[in-house]
């Protein structure tokens, strides 16, 4: 944490080789981190690096900052968030051209964090064992019964339960995370 603060104070006086530390120790983090927002992983190497060129034009105000990795990951945020408006603005304002409602910025963000919810959930349950996906995905998209499920996959009541209730937990857990860091 000492080397940090001291990369932090040569960064802020125009240091190339602070710089350079920070970007080899966090440009691989950041860019996997807005990876999984993302589509393609040339648009988070773009915005990973437009993180790293904002971080050097306002490096004269890093002093103040007492934690760079919370402050990256914060401008990777903002810089996403900037990154998906834009982008969404402009799907959006095409899907909605004969729509007479305009959407608020507030509205917008809530859509965006939304979605970027939604895409955590479904890759969480992608990531899930195959039974315990299975019966996830037949009782939270296809509104199946505990006893149609179990019925459906040859299994008894209560391993569709315990499935169901695992699958659960690791939902949370990604939820909990995502309202973790965005809030």
């Amino acid at each position: 944490m000492e080397k940090e603060a001291e990369l932090l104070k040569a960064l802020s006086r125009g240091e190339h080789k602070a710089f350079d530390q920070l970007f080899i120790s966090y440009y691989p983090k950041l860019k996997m981190f807005l990876k999984g927002f993302l589509p393609t992983e040339a648009e988070a190497e773009d915005l990973a690096q437009d993180v790293f060129v904002k971080l050097w034009n306002y490096r004269e105000r890093l002093s103040q900052v007492e934690n760079i990795n919370s402050y990256l990951y914060r401008m990777a945020k903002n810089t996403l968030y900037t990154y998906l408006e834009h982008s969404f603005s402009r799907d959006l304002i095409d899907d909605m051209k004969d729509a007479s409602e305009v959407l608020s910025a507030e509205s917008l963000e809530d859509m965006l964090f939304a979605k970027e919810l939604e895409e955590l959930i479904d890759r969480k349950v992608e990531a899930m064992p195959p039974q315990r996906k299975a019966v996830y995905c037949m009782s939270r998209k296809q509104g199946l019964s505990i006893e149609e499920i179990a019925f459906r996959m040859d299994l008894s009541k209560r391993t569709v339960e315990t499935h169901l209730y695992k699958a659960l937990v690791d939902i949370r857990k990604v939820i909990f995370a995502f309202l973790l860091f965005f809030s």
